[in-house]
């Protein structure tokens, strides 16, 4: 019997732009309300309105050295998300680019590769396929770094917290 060449092939992945993962950027993560990861460079792609810290670094958020390593897009579904999809899709953020994968940090040195399933591409390309490349890698190497200077310090690391508007020290969360 002969075995299916897609199961050892590298397949790539193609974003279908069904929106879904522009619909729901809002969820509990560790007890905090999160939204869109923006990395600094992005914010400008959103109304000033729309944008909050996500992430930042120094002994607390008052102190004139605290520096905030991330941003959050604070609303529901994408400004950007139009009816033939996303209207800003050639310059879209880093978390966009390389959804539906994420590099997270294993402890080990080397990332861990994690696939939102959520995403029906991706589910489907995982039904036939044990070897997937993304485009997004680039991006979620970027996003990495930034996890990674979180995980260095977590009692240094704050969140903030969309449903209180308050920040949260790392070391704190579940």
């Amino acid at each position: 019997m002969k075995e299916s060449s897609t199961m050892s092939e590298t397949a790539e992945f193609g974003c279908v732009r069904c929106g879904k993962c522009c619909s729901v950027l809002l969820s509990e993560d560790k007890g905090i309300l999160r939204g869109l990861t923006l990395l600094p460079d992005e914010t400008s792609l959103f109304p000033e309105n729309m944008v909050k810290p996500a992430m930042g670094a120094g002994e607390t958020p008052r102190d004139p050295g605290f520096r905030v390593l991330a941003y959050q897009l604070a609303v529901e579904p994408c400004p950007h998300l139009k009816n033939e999809g996303c209207a800003v899709y050639g310059d879209r953020p880093a978390s966009c680019r390389q959804f539906p994968f994420s590099l997270e940090p294993s402890g080990d040195g080397g990332p861990l590769l994690g696939v939102d399933l959520n995403c029906p591409a991706a589910a489907r390309l995982l039904e036939s396929h044990t070897q997937i490349s993304f485009e997004g890698r680039g991006a979620a190497v970027r996003l990495l770094r930034v996890k990674e200077q979180a995980a260095e310090n977590p009692r240094r690391t704050w969140f903030y917290d969309l449903r209180t508007d308050r920040w949260v020290r790392g070391d704190s969360l579940g």
